[in-house]
């Protein structure tokens, strides 16, 4: 293809990018970055002189550059979406698309460093810019996060239907979906608990008390009442068995932990 050609090509490539960034519902800044640098790389090459793009050694940068923004296009669109809550929600389970993020900028960086364009690269592809970029779409999100637990349980409105008139599991049930996402911010932000939680989660099967329907109460204690409940993604019976704890510090958590991993082991 004509290095002209391609060129308009990438050009109309950026601008429809720039034009999705202003709409997207998360990563907003991480986009916007990725965004601007797609348009210095154009920009300097729109200057060039036609004979100059011609020369044969380019034709092929030109090729990689082309597909990388089509890339970079795809990968934007995803997050301009109407439902932005789920959006949000799953943008938290993808650790906000860091390593994708990360491997389209160095992507772009090789690009513009094999079009021998004359830019300041360590300016413009500057680390630790990326690393604001992350923190400030975080704090977006865990600022909405009240609204996303509210918009993910009125999706979920049909599966809770037969529970909606007990106030305080619908409460219990809000609170754990709230705590599922705050776990998810924090460890993005903190990989060395991230990796703890990863670890735990690998002695037993974890379901999380917004997944759990209660149906009928079969037994009851001075510390602990058992139900006859639902796992309700998985559509399973189960027994539930809440145990009434006044106070949950870190030592009294991981000694609990390790009773259900003993406890998973001798039944396993």
């Amino acid at each position: 293809m004509d290095p002209t050609v391609i060129l308009n090509s990438t050009f109309q490539t950026g601008l429809l990018i720039k034009q999705i960034v202003e709409d997207v519902k998360a990563n907003q800044q991480q986009c916007k970055r990725l965004s601007e640098r797609i348009e210095a790389i154009n920009d300097n090459l729109q200057s060039r002189k036609g004979q100059e793009l011609k020369r044969p050694e380019l034709k092929k940068s030109l090729d990689n550059f082309s597909h990388c923004i089509q890339d970079c296009l795809n990968f934007v669109a995803q997050f301009k979406d109407d439902t932005w809550a789920s959006k949000l929600w799953k943008v938290l389970k993808n650790h906000t698309y860091k390593d994708q993020f990360v491997e389209l900028n160095a992507r772009l960086s090789q690009c513009a460093a094999d079009l021998n364009l004359g830019i300041n690269l360590k300016q413009i592809f500057d680390h630790t810019l990326d690393g604001k970029d992350q923190k400030v779409d975080l704090s977006y999100i865990e600022s909405k996060i009240d609204k996303i637990a509210e918009a993910i349980e009125k999706t979920n409105a049909q599966q809770c239907e037969q529970y909606k008139n007990n106030r305080e599991y619908m409460k219990q049930r809000f609170q754990s979906l709230k705590y599922s996402l705050q776990q998810d911010i924090m460890k993005i932000r903190d990989p060395v608990r991230a990796n703890e939680i990863t670890e735990e989660g690998r002695e037993f099967l974890h379901i999380p008390y917004y997944d759990l329907g209660l149906k009928q109460r079969i037994g009851h204690g001075g510390f602990a009442d058992v139900y006859r409940g639902t796992w309700l993604s998985q559509h399973h019976e189960v027994a539930i068995k809440l145990i009434r704890i006044q106070y949950l510090d870190d030592t009294i958590r991981k000694d609990f932990v390790n009773e259900i991993s003993l406890l998973h082991l001798v039944l396993a």
